[in-house]
């Protein structure tokens, strides 16, 4: 991989992508009590599925032709994922909010998390291939499933006579 030669979109994905896994090991939750502070990172609970989804991303940049943009595939894998991860966030920010420990904070590292998953959405989206769009992109990912399951399928089945 060089990384001078990659393509735009797939640099931009791939950075967001490696500082939103960066921020999974920063604090996102601290708890304050009687003059002491314990601070928790991203991989718990909701964290796990965030961290897959940025693992997600900087694959679907780092693999194929790097002198190109993302294929249609992956390119609508690289929206989906940073969505789950918006939805995480806001879901991990809504019960963080209403959490009975008063002296509870919302750390830096969930903050960092959701602008890497904006970044990534951004990029991906910004700077796609002129032929993409969302609608073909998801018929052609329902495709590629189809073909993965359909040869799964044919492989497993008993001759017939």
């Amino acid at each position: 991989m060089n990384f001078q030669t990659m393509n735009k979109q797939r640099k931009f994905v791939l950075i967001s992508a490696a500082v939103g896994i960066i921020s999974m090991f920063l604090p996102w939750v601290s708890v304050s009590i009687l003059g002491m502070t314990q601070s928790t990172n991203g991989m718990h609970d909701k964290g796990i599925l965030v961290f897959i989804c940025f693992l997600a991303c900087a694959a679907m940049a780092y693999l194929g032709d790097q002198n190109k943009n993302l294929d249609k595939t992956s390119w609508i894998i690289t929206l989906i994922a940073p969505v789950i991860v918006l939805l995480m966030i806001i879901w991990f920010y809504s019960q963080m909010s209403n959490s009975f420990l008063g002296a509870s904070f919302i750390g830096f590292g969930v903050y960092i998390a959701g602008i890497a998953a904006i970044g990534i959405l951004v990029s991906a989206y910004l700077f796609r291939s002129p032929d993409d769009n969302i609608k073909d992109s998801f018929n052609k990912l329902k495709e590629d499933i189809e073909k993965k399951v359909s040869n799964t399928n044919s492989g497993s089945e008993p001759p017939k006579n």
